[in-house]
């Protein structure tokens, strides 16, 4: 583990991943610590780019008419930062990752419909300077994600705990909303920047009355529609090696295999695609061993499968709107979300 996380950071972050907008004094108790010195450890990871948390409208089940797709991206020689560049600027590239073997770059696209991410793939994306060809797979449906991966500093009493004295009235799931851009959209993109932000820190930000925006926060947090995610500095953590698998089964096969999926605590996404590959998964691994481990592993789960194609990601310049370093940790800088948000997009 990286000398830049203690173990108590490390807890805390656990914990955090667990709820994300827990008050200071609910996870206190489980972590053995106070609210102010929680307060204080936290302020320092996140202005460290260590640990942050963010908000992002839920893709799930790709509902609310949103679309995703991952593109395999191949630049001309030379101008491949270039394109990075741009890339990290478009609201709707949510991941940026320097692949190995096969292309240069996978990025993870969004739009708010199929009509607008046909436009992204076939005339927005191609036109960028640099683009030599990309090979796009649209997302037929969201298994497993980020924000259920989390760390292991917790034991089994204190994550029960966690989430136990953690929990809150908003907590608890109602009607997916409509988030309408007027009303929602700002308060969803100060919300990436700060997922702990409070209501009156959004108020300023937006410029509307605190009571105002109590109410606002209160319907987004209590609906089914926003997704908190606390995410931290992979090179920093003891995971530091992430990999993708381009994988074919037969759809009799899907609903176990991903069920096995769910049990390995390094995977961090599972999607259904379209294409010769039906199922990508992405994991974080220890090293180049653990990797060719968990590769037999996947082999062995999908005895009537095959996996087809697998890269290692050499870095990460942006993840779910966050601009990175190339030493894994984020800069603090997060890109606006599109202008026409609503329910159901990445």
């Amino acid at each position: 583990m990286h000398e830049d996380f203690s173990e108590d950071d490390l807890a805390l972050i656990h914990a955090l991943q667990l709820r994300p907008r827990a008050p200071w004094a609910a996870l206190a108790p489980a972590l053995g610590s106070s609210p102010t010195v929680l307060a204080q450890r936290w302020a320092r990871l996140r202005a460290a780019g260590l640990a942050w948390i963010t908000a992002y409208p839920l893709h799930g089940e790709l509902a609310g008419g949103a679309m995703v797709a991952l593109v395999e991206m191949n630049c001309a020689p030379g101008s491949v930062e270039a394109v990075a560049r741009r890339l990290e600027r478009m609201p709707r590239v949510h991941n940026i990752e320097y692949a190995a073997q096969g292309r240069d770059l996978l990025v993870t696209v969004s739009a708010a419909s199929f009509e607008k991410l046909s436009a992204l793939l076939l005339d927005e994306l191609p036109a960028l300077p640099g683009v030599a060809s990309l090979h796009s797979h649209i997302g037929a449906k969201m298994h497993i994600e980020g924000s259920q991966w989390q760390l292991d500093a917790l034991d089994r009493a204190q994550r029960e705990e966690v989430l136990r004295t953690g929990r809150t009235e908003q907590d608890r799931p109602s009607e997916r909303i409509y988030l309408r851009p007027d009303i929602y959209g700002p308060l969803v993109a100060e919300l990436a920047h700060d997922g702990r932000a409070t209501a009156a820190e959004l108020a300023e930000k937006v410029g509307r009355p605190t009571s105002t925006v109590r109410r606002q926060l209160a319907a987004l947090l209590h609906s089914r529609t926003l997704r908190m995610r606390c995410e931290v500095a992979q090179l920093h953590t003891r995971w530091p090696m992430a990999v993708i698998w381009w994988c074919r089964l037969p759809s009799s096969a899907l609903a176990e295999t991903i069920s096995r999926l769910r049990e390995d605590s390094r995977v961090r996404l599972c999607m259904s695609v379209t294409g010769s590959a039906n199922l990508v998964i992405n994991a974080w691994t220890a090293d180049m061993t653990d990797l060719l481990a968990m590769q037999a592993h996947l082999e062995r789960l999908m005895p009537t499968g095959q996996v087809l194609n697998s890269s290692v990601i050499l870095r990460t310049r942006k993840r779910v709107g966050w601009l990175m370093h190339p030493d894994g940790r984020c800069t603090g800088e997060v890109i606006p979300l599109p202008g026409d948000l609503r329910a159901g997009s990445a």
